[in-house]
């Protein structure tokens, strides 16, 4: 029955109200919707936009702000990126330490992107060769002097890859007889016998002491080669050959496949063929010339020594509690710069003796010994020589020291770069020698750089700093004024692979998050399980008892009806501990009847199901008794259809609660073959704290079914509301 009648409804009261209340019913479904949609949207975030909390994502339609997002591939997460991020795009203002405050400052990165897009578009011949020898010059720098934004589900994808790889050629007579999940189980073991580590999973694996590796601090070095540590140069390696950047893959197999004698093989690694990896050099400068193995900017901590050390400010002749700016740094060089972080990397010798004095002191005291050289002589080794028999003193320690079984002290020759290996020996003579070489005076020693190596790397190319502003388009006045234009090379990668830069990353969030969910124990059979127990259980167990409750007259059934809805009054996780010694006690841990058991009966749907038998005509009960059915037949056959109504939301609910309840299943399933889809949701929650867009993904996938099952049960649903309302 309609609540306005036709004729009510012309009246503009009626109409007013009418609205009012499609109005509320509308907002009502937003404040429902919008959520889901901000869950969505968080699905397809990174560190740069995920705290926006926005029902559609920003970057779906801006270019640059998918500029930005794309960006925190390059920096992220490992030590003073942020540092290194300016050193690298210098425009970028100095307040943003973080991707979140990045991503608030939309103007300035929309103005930012804008600036570096057009710079690209406006001469995209220049800026390809630009972008070109910088991809030549990163493909032969040193790994070990490079850093990576590491992401954990890209470097568990590889670990995974190499692992089931390396375990088949291992076990040859094994390959195709295991499944997919055995063969990473294996692969797992495998991983944690090289390691020495007992890993349970792969998700467990994390690279964070690596990401932090202080690579600008003058004594350190890289550590042990052990397995860890050289399958995260692995990763580095994935990384400057492209497997992680969105597109490129596909891109080069569409290429590979048109140029002949090419094999598309993805990454292109060394033993690759001379066409193949001649195609790939000239395909990655094209297309994809930005590598996310970044070289290390040894700039950003001469312009962190500048601007944030009071030995700087010492040196420089202010106030300790003055700011060290460019106008201080122009006057001390003689130059006119207008940022510090414009300024050359390394000083040139034409700056004044003030920039002299400071740079002398940040290579001795501050520049890092992995990238000085000593220029080996006989006055050199005799030196050596007297620094050990002065440090050491005693001839037979420095022989256990360093391994060595020399009959004096002239005998010991040190090398111009640092000893490599990492034994015991190794790593003593390697110890010694930075002890030694920062002893030494700075004529005797040559330094080099990222800056250093790609400033050599443009005079062997072009001759000279007129022909190197000449071919880019540049004005530098020396040539220290160059760094490696990454933001040149990101930029033509990025308008390259726009559209994989904005899909991919979702995609891959969503694959992991399936990945995650099957092959990691028996979630869907245990949830599945799971969900069919419980439902099966509220179909028979409250109904009987609210039956029973309503057909016979039981003594105390008032109390009874009382004690069962007293217990929902407590918050569930009161009785979980006595019921999890319970269940302990009867030995059902680890088992379906330990996660069903607890929950079979329900205080409330029974006293629903009992006041629904109650309303019922007590003359059906009486004809179906004189018609000789049994009480069992009259259960069945006469209440039961009765109130399917009822019972269709208490499954309902049933569902909801088997399928989204974590606690308990978490406390009384140790084992993780017993966890649920929730359990394992709860997981990756722990796991993915830091990248919680994965997390996003996640709770995205397992509302799928929920969602569903309320889209087919609105009627039910509806039906089991109003009929016991109209009862």
């Amino acid at each position: 029955m309609s609540h306005l009648s036709t004729a009510g409804r012309k009246y503009w009261k009626s109409r007013i109200y009418v609205l009012a209340v499609y109005s509320l019913l509308i907002f009502l479904g937003t404040t429902m919707v919008v959520p889901f949609l901000i869950t969505i949207s968080g699905s397809t975030t990174n560190d740069f936009d995920y705290q926006r909390f926005r029902p559609i994502p920003r970057f779906l339609y801006s270019e640059k702000d998918r500029f930005f997002k794309g960006l925190v591939k390059y920096f992220n997460r490992y030590r003073d990126w942020a540092g290194q991020f300016r050193a690298y795009l210098p425009d970028a203002p100095g307040t943003w330490s973080t991707w979140i405050k990045i991503g608030e400052d939309t103007e300035i990165t929309d103005r930012l992107a804008e600036k570096y897009i057009q710079a690209v578009e406006n001469d995209r011949k220049t800026a390809t060769r630009i972008a070109a020898d910088y991809s030549t010059f990163t493909d032969s720098y040193p790994m070990m002097d490079t850093q990576v934004a590491l992401e954990q589900t890209e470097s568990i994808e590889f670990l995974r890859k190499h692992y089931e790889q390396l375990y088949l050629e291992q076990n040859p007579a094994q390959k195709g007889e295991l499944s997919s999940k055995q063969l990473r189980a294996r692969s797992l073991e495998l991983l944690s016998e090289q390691w020495e580590t007992p890993y349970t999973t792969y998700y467990a694996i994390k690279f964070d002491n690596e990401m932090g590796y202080p690579m600008g601090f003058q004594g350190w070095y890289p550590p042990a080669m052990e397995p860890k540590y050289v399958d995260f140069l692995r990763i580095k390696d994935a990384y400057r050959l492209q497997m992680f950047v969105p597109g490129v893959e596909a891109a080069w197999k569409k290429y590979a496949a048109t140029a002949k004698g090419v094999d598309p093989v993805f990454p292109v690694r060394e033993d690759a063929s001379q066409a193949t990896r001649q195609a790939w050099r000239e395909f990655k400068a094209q297309h994809a010339p930005a590598s996310m193995a970044v070289p290390f900017a040894l700039r950003a901590e001469w312009y962190s020594f500048l601007l944030d050390t009071e030995k700087a400010r010492e040196l420089a002749g202010i106030k300790l509690q003055e700011t060290f700016t460019i106008d201080t740094y122009n006057q001390l060089a003689g130059t006119d710069y207008p940022d510090i972080h414009t300024t050359p990397f390394p000083i040139s010798a034409d700056l004044q003796p003030g920039m002299q004095k400071l740079w002398e002191h940040f290579k001795k005291e501050q520049y890092p010994l992995r990238l000085t050289t000593i220029n080996v002589n006989e006055t050199i080794q005799q030196r050596y020589a007297a620094f050990l028999e002065k440090e050491i003193k005693v001839l037979r320690i420095a022989n256990e020291l360093l391994g060595t079984n020399h009959a004096s002290w002239r005998q010991f020759k040190v090398t111009a770069k640092p000893p490599a290996g990492f034994t015991d020996y190794e790593q003593n003579a390697r110890s010694v020698w930075m002890n030694f070489a920062k002893s030494m005076p700075l004529e005797e020693r040559t330094i080099t750089s990222s800056e250093i190596a790609y400033q050599k790397f443009l005079l062997n190319k072009y001759g000279s700093v007129d022909a190197v502003n000449q071919a880019y388009k540049w004005s530098l006045s020396r040539i220290e004024e160059a760094f490696p234009p990454l933001a040149t090379a990101y930029t033509v990668t990025f308008l390259e692979n726009q559209r994989a830069f904005a899909t991919k990353p979702i995609l891959a969030n969503y694959r992991l998050i399936f990945d995650f969910l099957i092959l990691n124990g028996n979630a869907i059979w245990v949830t599945f399980v799971l969900i069919s127990l419980t439902i099966l259980a509220t179909l028979t167990v409250n109904p009987l008892c609210a039956y029973a409750l309503s057909r016979f007259n039981l003594p105390g059934q008032a109390k009874i009806l009382l004690f069962m809805l007293a217990t929902m009054a407590f918050p569930a996780m009161v009785s979980a501990i006595p019921a999890y010694l319970l269940m302990r006690d009867l030995g059902l841990l680890n088992t379906f009847f330990a996660l069903v058991l607890p929950g079979a009966a329900n205080g409330m749907a029974i006293f629903i199901l009992k006041g629904f038998f109650d309303s019922l005509p007590q003359e059906l009960f009486e004809a179906a008794t004189i018609d000789g059915a049994k009480e069992l037949q009259i259960f069945k056959m006469v209440a039961m259809p009765m109130v399917k109504p009822i019972l269709a939301i208490n499954c309902v609910t049933a569902f909801i609660t088997a399928y989204n309840g974590w606690q308990w299943a978490l406390i009384i399933c140790q084992d993780k073959d017993m966890w649920t889809l929730a359990v394992w949701m709860y997981q990756a929650s722990e796991w993915w704290k830091n990248t919680p867009w994965i997390v996003s993904a996640g709770f995205v996938v397992v509302s799928i079914p929920t969602l569903v099952v309320f889209l087919s049960c609105q009627k039910i649903i509806l039906r089991g509301i109003v009929i016991p309302s109209m009862k």
